[in-house]
């Protein structure tokens, strides 16, 4: 599996970007510019989708997004969010590197891709907000969050029994990341994490639709554990 990046290495790209910028720019209009061949991506969207339908972040529309928000300070809330939502990433991150070490699926390794592009990108916001990156330094399956490491702790072992559990509780990975974004946008976290936050969201109601046309290819359904059956029925239709 791939290791993180060094936080240097993204909080350096970040105040290169920041150099180029004269000012502090107010327009929220994302570039498509430079975007890989192939790749699908919406002139208001963070989001990149592969050839075999999984999403993440594109990195060279975010680092020019992150460039406009050079200087900016952390709020309360981006310190609480922020090392969750980076803690989420990783344990997805993991979990379906283990599982595809198990099954080897083409899908999960785009899953791994996914989480690990995304949680690169969390650790460059909270580089360049200045906050705490401790939970960067944490090894392979452990969190700092006690609610994570439950949660990995429980799915690890249900993913490697077969496919059809990989699926399921890859399901309720990405479902865990929108419940996780709702609640953040709920309590008013605004600025770059306002931003990346949507982005995740988007991509990972793509990477629910997916991971629920695989399961149903294998005959089996799944039914929303976090989020409303309404909203999860509305992502994977």
């Amino acid at each position: 599996m791939k290791k993180s990046i060094l936080v240097l290495s993204v909080f350096s790209a970040f105040l290169l970007l920041g150099a180029g910028c004269s000012s502090v720019s107010d327009d929220n209009t994302m570039s498509s510019d430079n975007v890989n061949s192939g790749d699908k991506i919406s002139e208001k969207s963070l989001v990149v989708v592969d050839s075999d339908g999984v999403a993440s972040i594109d990195n060279t529309v975010f680092f020019e997004e992150l460039g406009k928000n050079f200087g900016a300070k952390a709020t309360q809330g981006d310190t609480m969010a922020l090392p969750y939502m980076y803690e989420s990433e990783k344990m997805a991150e993991n979990l379906f590197a283990t599982w595809n070490e198990k099954h080897e699926l083409p899908i999960l390794d785009s899953l791994v891709e996914s989480h690990a592009t995304q949680r690169e990108i969390l650790a460059a916001v909270m580089g360049g907000l200045q906050v705490d990156l401790s939970v960067a330094s944490l090894e392979e399956g452990d969190f700092k969050d006690a609610k994570v490491q439950t949660l990995y702790d429980k799915l690890l072992p249900i993913g490697n029994e077969m496919r059809v559990k990989a699926f399921t509780s890859g399901l309720l990975l990405e479902e865990s990341m929108i419940k996780n974004v709702n609640t953040y946008l709920e309590r008013g976290i605004d600025g770059i994490s306002k931003t990346v936050f949507e982005a995740i969201k988007e991509a990972s109601g793509k990477n629910l639709k997916v991971l629920n046309s695989l399961l149903v290819a294998e005959g089996a359904t799944y039914k929303a554990q976090v989020i409303s059956q309404s909203e999860f029925d509305q992502l994977v239709k």
